[in-house]
């Protein structure tokens, strides 16, 4: 099993809690069907695909780097996490953007339904690409360094940056196609 064991433990408790999430976006969703399609009709699907797009791309950079890890390519394992990186960038710009193309349009959480759920589960989303990001600076960081990270903590940082993508997925069926 990749990673070290207690991670696992932090991972299946953040599946948990999206878990309940997406139980809580299915209970919004049985309870005011014509608000949650109004609030989809309005999503910009075309944004939505290019999150999806760059985090799916991210995902594979981070399997790509972590395999030159392990045969101990650094430079080109730096590469590969460079690239994840520069594809959650590209994410996080898009969701600034529809943030803002939804917020001026009127669309706030405080509104409550649709768009409360959608702000806050993606918002909590965002943050945990925030981290991701964050991580995977620290592995392209370390490629350079003679004391580089473990692979078991490569490892760790590369499942949690798929479980964000994962998750993501999940948000995009939930949010835009659903």
């Amino acid at each position: 099993m990749p990673g070290e064991p207690e991670f696992w433990l932090f991972i299946m408790g953040d599946l948990t809690v999206f878990g309940v999430f997406f139980g809580v976006w299915a209970w919004g969703h049985t309870h005011s069907p014509q608000a949650f399609e109004l609030g989809r009709a309005s999503m910009i699907q075309s944004i939505g695909l290019g999150e999806t797009l760059a985090l799916i791309t991210s995902s594979a950079a981070v399997a790509l780097a972590l395999n030159h890890a392990r045969a101990a390519r650094w430079p080109a394992a730096a590469r590969g996490y460079l690239m994840a990186i520069a594809c959650g960038a590209v994410f996080v710009v898009l969701k600034a953007v529809e943030y803002s193309a939804h917020l001026a349009a009127g669309d706030s959480p405080a509104g409550g339904g649709f768009y409360m759920y959608y702000f806050v589960f993606t918002g909590i989303h965002l943050l945990h690409v925030l981290v991701g990001l964050l991580g995977l600076s620290i592995a392209a960081r370390s490629m350079r360094s003679p004391k580089r990270l473990s692979v078991a903590t490569l490892e760790g940082i590369g499942v949690y940056w798929h479980m964000v993508d994962v998750l993501w997925v999940v948000l995009f069926a939930l949010i835009y196609l659903i």
